[in-house]
């Protein structure tokens, strides 16, 4: 205690005196100001640095209103945001490159598979053309059929180079060539047949002539089963892998196929040898039908059932066909002339799957028919069918002697056999 009664502390600030001294006050000018308020107990004055208070000395740092800003200005956020910028661009450019591409597949199936259909319908149609030349109605002479058939095979080559320019999807390139190799087999059995046309036409041995245009048939047969085997079957599949919809592969464009499929058997084509024996509307030697000179003539289909329930099958509209061992097809036909006629053959053939080689057929002979008159003849049931699946029964009466309108000698009638 100094002699005016104040007490000084240890840095000489008068306990008595409230409030703070200034900072400098009591501290020589070049003290450092860490080292006040050292250890010195007792003390009211300045709190020291350990203090809960805030330091007189001290002062917070202003905070930048809006923090968000603040971290944009950091280079490392910009940059951050930029990079994702980038990706979320490629990954928008990837998928819309990717779209582009699948479009653009997509396009060269539909595109190849509609050249496709075209080629093989025109095909089928040269093979409709063909079946008119052998019912040879008109009795033309051996060198007209032969003219006609060579015709034929022209068309059936300009085909070939058809389907050999086509540019085929890669997964399709092996089908596309076995497309090719169908269609030439088709040319070979054109040009065989027209070359053997004149000694079928003048032979007297009827099963040489069967046996030789039977010969020919069998390329177009070979034909069919590659294109549904070889080109159907390996399209399909490939369009499935690709996950490709809305496109059609067309699987029943046959040459022969079907209901004519029993002409490549020396059997089948015994049923030819008359009309492509008949001279002027008769016929030759070998035929067991006769015409009527100046009568008219002609047949066609009236009705086809399912037995035993008796179910109308309607041509170009499935019907359901309940499956029994007793299921049988009959069909019924009418002479619409006025001759009767003899020895009418009819063909049924069912196709679970439209494949010529699987064509279950069959075929019945009607003694006689008189004109204006029905004569109905049964077949059984398909062998083994795949239930619940579309079918197709192939229904066909084979012209007879003279027969020249035969749009109604041939239908299709769509069922489904069901348990």
């Amino acid at each position: 205690m100094n002699d005016d009664g104040m007490d000084y502390g240890q840095d000489d600030q008068p306990t008595g005196v409230s409030g703070p001294l200034p900072d400098d006050a009591g501290r020589d000018a070049d003290e450092p100001r860490s080292s006040r308020g050292g250890s010195s107990g007792g003390g009211r004055g300045r709190r020291g640095s350990g203090g809960s208070g805030r330091s007189g000395g001290a002062s917070r740092r202003p905070s930048m209103p809006g923090g968000g800003s603040a971290a944009m200005q950091k280079p490392a956020v910009r940059i951050g945001l930029i990079v994702a910028g980038v990706i979320v661009l490629i990954i928008v450019l990837t998928l819309v490159i990717q779209g582009c591409r699948r479009s653009q597949l997509e396009d060269s199936y539909k595109s190849y598979m509609g050249d496709v259909t075209t080629i093989v319908t025109n095909s089928a149609k040269e093979g409709d053309s063909l079946q008119q030349v052998l019912q040879n109605q008109s009795g033309a002479p051996a060198p007209e059929l032969q003219v006609k058939v060579r015709e034929l095979s022209t068309q059936a080559q300009g085909l070939v180079g058809q389907a050999e320019g086509l540019a085929p999807p890669d997964s399709l390139s092996a089908p596309n060539q076995s497309l090719v190799t169908a269609l030439q087999y088709r040319v070979t059995g054109l040009k065989a047949l027209a070359d053997s046309l004149p000694s079928v036409v003048d032979s007297k041995n009827r099963a040489y002539a069967s046996a030789t245009v039977a010969s020919a048939m069998q390329r177009f047969l070979a034909s069919d089963v590659i294109y549904q085997d070889s080109f159907v079957g390996p399209a399909k599949r490939a369009l499935a892998d690709a996950d490709v919809t809305g496109v059609q592969v067309p699987d029943r464009q046959f040459f022969l196929g079907g209901i004519r499929a029993d002409q490549a058997s020396p059997t089948g084509a015994g049923q030819l040898i008359p009309g492509l024996q008949r001279t002027g509307g008769s016929a030759l030697s070998g035929t067991d039908t006769t015409a009527t000179s100046g009568a008219l003539h002609g047949t066609g289909i009236t009705s086809v059932q399912a037995l035993p329930q008796g179910i109308d099958l309607t041509a170009g509209s499935t019907t359901e066909v309940q499956a029994s061992d007793q299921l049988q097809w009959q069909v019924t036909i009418q002479n619409s002339g006025d001759a009767t006629e003899s020895n009418v053959v009819v063909r049924v053939t069912f196709a679970g799957s439209a494949s010529a080689k699987d064509a279950q057929t069959q075929e019945k002979s009607i003694p006689s028919i008189a004109a204006g008159a029905d004569q109905s003849v049964s077949f059984p049931g398909p062998r083994s069918p795949t239930f619940g699946d579309s079918s197709v029964l192939k229904v066909e009466v084979v012209p007879v002697p003279g027969e020249t309108r035969t749009e109604n000698n041939r239908a299709e009638y769509p069922v489904k056999i069901v348990f």
